[in-house]
């Protein structure tokens, strides 16, 4: 359907420029022939309006001859016949209209021969028409550049989607790896923390499929499931793991990728606590800045303890999808300052509606 003719607000905005075009037609015929200015609006009116809804044809003859794959030769010839059809179709119509008028109300309201007022009418009539054709052509390129758009934007999120679920398909089997590794070892030596840890890792990951199943989750629900998988590390790690929290009441209403911060505090731990006969504290901290939410993951380190295979594959993980999701208004950086390592993240502050 025409993009006029299906919005009431269009069609009476339309309307009102023909209309106005009508009255301002009058008004400069009754200054040049010197006829009372209502008989002169009484003829400009109506044929400007009719025209007006005439013109909307040129609409579909844009559609039915596209630029794309119609050529020049084509769309003139159209455009040759259309114009004459039309102008020839308002010509008769401005002669019934005059008839009508003067008529009615012994006027003359060209002092011009009959003739030479239908061919005024006649030629006025043509480049109204082809604006017209040119305005629909404009407004058709217009449309199909958006629609380009949005194909090529669904197309990015469908992109987007595939990668993000390719990269959580990656932490959670890398998880899960490490925690059995961590079961299987606590059979051996305590076998009642190992049922613990069995149970704790069933609620976390059940809570985790819950979560991840969302675009994004409030921080506070993120966590909320970084408690449960520190519980199951507490009982591998026992007094030698301990967590300092510094949550700015104001970031925790802020939306966050879900199982965000699970890979940070894992290799925290894994490159951190695991390494120190002593253990250390991890200290996670949250703040707002400047239009950003930012989180700090900051563990011990020892100066001499080896590479370990795989080191940094989680936080890798954390910053693809930071940049997938965000581009680059979300990142992760690395600091190690002395025997502390610092994992800042930051993301754009959003809230949920």
């Amino acid at each position: 359907m025409h993009p006029i003719l299906s919005d009431k607000k269009k069609m009476t905005l339309y309307l009102t420029v023909w209309g106005a075009a009508g009255l301002l037609l009058g008004f400069v015929i009754s200054s040049f022939n010197g006829l009372h200015v209502l008989y002169s609006i009484g003829f400009t009116l109506p044929m400007m309006l009719l025209y007006g809804e005439v013109n909307l044809s040129a609409w579909y003859l844009c559609r039915a001859f596209p630029l794309e794959r119609t050529s020049v030769w084509k769309i003139l010839l159209v455009a040759a016949v259309a114009v004459t059809i039309f102008s020839s179709l308002w010509t008769l119509l401005g002669w019934g209209v005059m008839s009508i008028i003067e008529q009615s109300f012994s006027v003359t309201l060209s002092p011009l021969p009959l003739i030479q007022s239908l061919l005024i009418v006649y030629i006025t009539g043509k480049p109204l028409f082809l604006i017209s054709l040119a305005i629909s052509y404009l407004i058709a390129a217009f449309e199909r550049s958006n629609e380009s758009e949005r194909n090529a934007y669904e197309a990015r999120l469908l992109a987007q989607h595939a990668e993000l679920k390719a990269l959580r398909m990656q932490i959670d089997p890398h998880f899960l790896f490490n925690s059995l590794n961590s079961i299987s070892a606590l059979t051996m030596t305590n076998p009642e923390l190992a049922r613990t840890m069995t149970t704790t890792l069933a609620d976390f990951f059940r809570k985790s499929l819950s979560y991840g199943a969302k675009e994004t989750i409030p921080l506070s629900e993120e966590l909320s499931l970084l408690h449960h998988y520190l519980d199951i590390e507490k009982i591998r790690f026992g007094k030698r793991l301990t967590v300092q929290l510094t949550i700015d009441s104001e970031t925790v209403t802020d939306l966050v990728p879900p199982l965000i911060l699970q890979p940070l505090v894992e290799n925290a731990i894994k490159h951190g606590i695991a390494d120190s006969l002593d253990g250390g504290t991890i200290t996670i901290t949250t703040q707002k800045k400047n239009g950003r939410l930012f989180i700090t993951v900051e563990n011990p380190v020892e100066s001499d303890a080896p590479k370990k295979k795989g080191a940094g594959m989680g936080m890798e993980i954390v910053r693809q999808r930071l940049q997938t999701v965000y581009g680059n208004n979300g990142d992760l950086k690395t600091v190690v300052n002395g025997n502390r390592h610092h994992v800042i993240l930051f993301l754009p502050t959003s809230q949920r509606t």
